[in-house]
């Protein structure tokens, strides 16, 4: 069946497309009648269709370097991910070896060592990313010609792990990455759109037609603005220019200059009418902000942008009419960035620009109801939301069992009246929206049956969940008039899945598989499994 997500939630039959527009929603005898000689008929055969996803949170251009590179996603030990970074040596090329998105999670409280990639054996400089983006690994002579030695101070907000005589260990988090990423010569223009294009195409894989990306600069522009031109934009996007943080691709005057050029970019799926504030680091690395103390540490983290620069940057924006997305990891940041946006709303009145804070691993009980008054979303990666090994044996030590059974309170602020949306943070963890639904219903390990819970008070109905990635998502894109549910004279942007999410247990939500996704009418992704029984005749 087709379910519409429109307001009554309502199910049809069919749905008839002309020109990239839905034109009829209803019984197969409303439809019928508009089947010409030249129509394609899909018969949905007991699969489901559903408005695309939008996923509100996303990496495609790092997600994309990923799958064409060295990709250590799901090496879920340190003799696995050693094993493929050996593989990619073997496989040869010259230069800087990067890996990407290992888990941190395998490893201690100081993270990887270098000399588990020094014996390898390889004389090239190897850098791997953490999966969570905050980390990274080099080998010994990555760290020699990058100058970093145990003379190297510590950038501000950032952490060189250190042996007892001072010289660097192999970890570097935060702002300390960007020592290496600066040794690193750059990717070309092309590769870069050729890591786009197949980042974008793994969204479509997963039914995903509408993105927020989550980290970009003019080079991500460009890259945009080609790929639209060469006709292979695939989905409608919205970006997020990084703003004064280790992270900001730009600063400055040059910030400057690409925030006042960024209507040169934009184009019918494409516009970049969004600022991402990163406010604190995360829990594993103890740079996540803190309302309270890490257990035993003495400290609780620190925010990148004091309070008034954050509420003057915040106002600013506002009054330009961006959408301001922020990284929030700690409660103190989620408050902070909430806190913000009430402080433009003195200033500027309220408007509709749609605010939203991404992670929100802890928000204090006080600040629940504040996403609903300030309406501001809950950008949630519902796919962390369960016990994994990130929670349980890097976040419990050091934040302890209260302050964890309290992460990721989706239901409480969905009680609040708060928006939810899904994103994904892919690369950091699965582009799959069927697995983060799953895990925001269960709140347990998707790819487990049972398994320990997390908060079982917490658990959202699925209904909701797929207005996270429908409805919601399209709101918070400010094109609900456009996607997010199909009603005539809305896009044909529609996922087929190949049973119905709503006639199966929850725990088998994530072996769903999306069958075909479509763009204004248009197929983008076809699975190769997929057996029609035939167009219809009659």
């Amino acid at each position: 069946g087709i379910y519409t997500v429109a307001p009554d939630r309502s199910w049809a039959e069919a749905l008839a497309v002309r020109d990239g527009v839905i034109v009829e929603v209803g019984g197969n005898e409303a439809v019928r009648p508009l089947v010409g000689p030249d129509t394609r008929v899909i018969d949905l055969e007991g699969r489901m269709a559903l408005p695309g996803f939008h996923d509100a949170h996303v990496h495609p251009t790092m997600g994309g370097f990923a799958l064409l590179g060295c990709n250590l996603e799901g090496e879920a030990s340190v003799e696995a991910i050693i094993r493929r970074v050996e593989s990619c040596v073997q496989a040869g090329g010259e230069g800087w070896l990067e890996g990407h998105a290992f888990d941190l999670s395998v490893f201690g409280q100081d993270g990887p060592h270098k000399s588990l990639l020094d014996a390898i054996g390889s004389a090239r400089p190897i850098v791997l990313w953490s999966s969570d983006g905050h980390n990274a690994w080099a080998n010994s002579r990555a760290l020699d010609l990058a100058g970093i030695t145990a003379d190297t101070p510590d950038p501000s907000l950032g952490v060189i792990e250190r042996e007892p005589d001072g010289s660097p260990s192999g970890t570097l988090r935060e702002t300390a990455q960007e020592l290496l990423r600066a040794a690193i010569p750059k990717p070309s223009a092309e590769a870069a759109q050729q890591a786009l294009e197949t980042g974008i195409r793994h969204l479509n894989a997963n039914g995903i037609t509408s993105f927020i990306d989550a980290w970009v600069g003019r080079e991500d522009y460009e890259s945009y603005l080609a790929l639209d031109r060469a006709g292979k934009l695939t989905a409608r996007v919205v970006t997020s220019l990084t703003y004064e943080s280790g992270f900001a691709k730009h600063v400055g005057e040059e910030f400057e200059a690409v925030l006042a050029a960024r209507g040169d970019y934009e184009s019918e799926r494409l516009r970049h009418d969004s600022i991402k504030l990163f406010l604190d680091g995360v829990l594993e690395g103890e740079t996540a902000a803190l309302l309270e103390d890490y257990v035993g540490l003495g400290h609780h983290g620190e925010l990148i942008l004091d309070p008034e620069a954050l509420d003057a940057a915040v106002t600013r924006f506002d009054a330009m009419g961006l959408q301001v997305h922020m990284h929030a990891i700690g409660d103190r940041a989620v408050r902070a960035g909430l806190d913000a946006i009430e402080a433009a709303r003195r200033a500027n009145g309220a408007s509709d620009n749609r605010h939203h804070v991404s992670h929100l691993q802890m928000i204090h009980i006080d600040d629940i109801e504040r996403f609903a008054e300030l309406e501001t979303a809950a950008n949630f990666q519902a796919a962390w939301a369960y016990p994994d090994e990130w929670i349980m044996d890097l976040n419990l030590p050091v934040v302890g069992e209260e302050r964890v059974q309290a992460m990721y309170p989706m239901a409480s602020v969905e009680r609040a009246g708060g928006r939810i949306v899904g994103g994904s943070d892919w690369n950091v963890s699965t582009a799959n929206p069927l697995e983060a639904i799953e895990v925001a219903v269960r709140r347990q390990d998707a790819s487990a049956a049972g398994g320990p819970v997390l908060n079982q008070g917490e658990r959202l109905s699925l209904e909701t969940m797929i207005d996270a990635y429908t409805i919601n998502g399209a709101w918070l894109m400010h094109q609900e008039a456009m996607t997010g549910s199909l009603e005539v004279g809305k896009r044909a942007d529609i996922v087929i899945l190949d049973r119905d999410l709503f006639g199966i247990p929850a725990a088998d939500l994530n072996e769903v598989e999306v069958v075909m996704t479509m763009l204004d009418g248009q197929t983008v992704y076809e699975s190769e499994t997929l057996t029609w029984r035939g167009e219809l005749d009659d």
